[in-house]
């Protein structure tokens, strides 16, 4: 019932984002639109380099993670959170599968999806693919950094420190007892919900809070699902969305650098007021 309940809304939602963009004006001229550093040879190489480690780093995960907890334990906070959010036993596989369903499907497509058309409606196709090409960069340099941390911290589960082993799946085996630390789904949806909406604010699109509404929600329903099934710890879940936050804005800033000639400008508004209008 509350899995059922979950998706109708999910699907509520999505739907009144996809009508939205589909009903969205022509946004401003191609040159209207700050222009991102970009070399082809380059991002193809940094998303070589970091698609091998990856792999690499899922390949040998079974001698890459530890075998014995290094963090076994938990804290009042991560406790009292757990009860409030976990779902009972019956449902929480739904929890696991529904997070699984958004890291693997939804958040992808409906984030790259949204910038891309917000992107083409404001500038062109090329836009749209090298946009598309920075969103892929930070979610590969997010995924590498969540596995180092998850290797180097060896935090245990949740539901193996409470001897729920028939919780493990194909995404989840044995290696991964102790790799709670933090989470990989919350941080990987982050990472694309932000670098989405910050690659479209970067890039002055006049439809930019669109990209944003459409990925913060789901990362944010799968940080919650990652709790709700027992898989992490709010911890792990609030670790996680802060660093995929913070990767997400870094790798369009870093895109964008230089390549703007915007400033802040501050004038005086009503009385007692300030006004921040932002030039180009």
């Amino acid at each position: 019932m509350i899995a059922g309940r979950l998706w109708l809304a999910l699907l509520l939602v999505l739907a009144s984002c996809l009508s939205v963009s589909l009903t969205l004006p022509t946004a401003a001229r191609a040159d209207d639109v700050r222009p991102f550093r970009f070399n082809a040879r380059l991002e193809g190489s940094l998303i070589g380099v970091g698609t091998a480690t990856f792999l690499l780093a899922e390949l040998f995960k079974p001698e890459l993670a530890a075998s014995e907890c290094r963090v076994c334990g938990t804290n009042p906070l991560d406790e009292r959170v757990q009860r409030g959010l976990r779902w009972d036993q019956g449902n929480r596989r739904k929890a696991q599968n529904s997070a699984h369903a958004l890291l693997f499907g939804i958040v992808p497509i409906a984030t790259v999806g949204t910038a891309a058309a917000v992107a083409m409606r404001a500038a062109s196709r090329d836009h749209a693919f090298q946009d598309a090409v920075v969103i892929l960069e930070s979610f590969l340099l997010t995924s590498n950094i969540t596995l180092l941390t998850k290797f180097a911290v060896a935090r245990r589960r949740p539901f193996v420190r409470e001897g729920t082993s028939e919780q493990r799946d194909v995404f989840t085996g044995p290696q991964e007892d102790n790799v709670s630390f933090f989470s990989g789904h919350t941080s990987t949806t982050f990472s694309l919900a932000v670098a989405a909406g910050a690659t479209a604010s970067f890039r002055g699109y006049r439809h930019a809070p669109l990209v944003w509404g459409v990925g913060l929600p789901l990362a944010f329903l799968t940080g919650y699902l990652s709790i709700a099934a027992d898989r992490h710890y709010f911890t792990d879940v609030l670790t996680g969305a802060l660093v995929g936050s913070a990767v997400g804005v870094l790798m369009p800033w870093l895109h964008a650098r230089g390549q703007s000639s915007s400033a802040p400008t501050i004038s005086s508004g009503a009385p007692g007021s300030l006004v921040v209008t932002w030039t180009r």
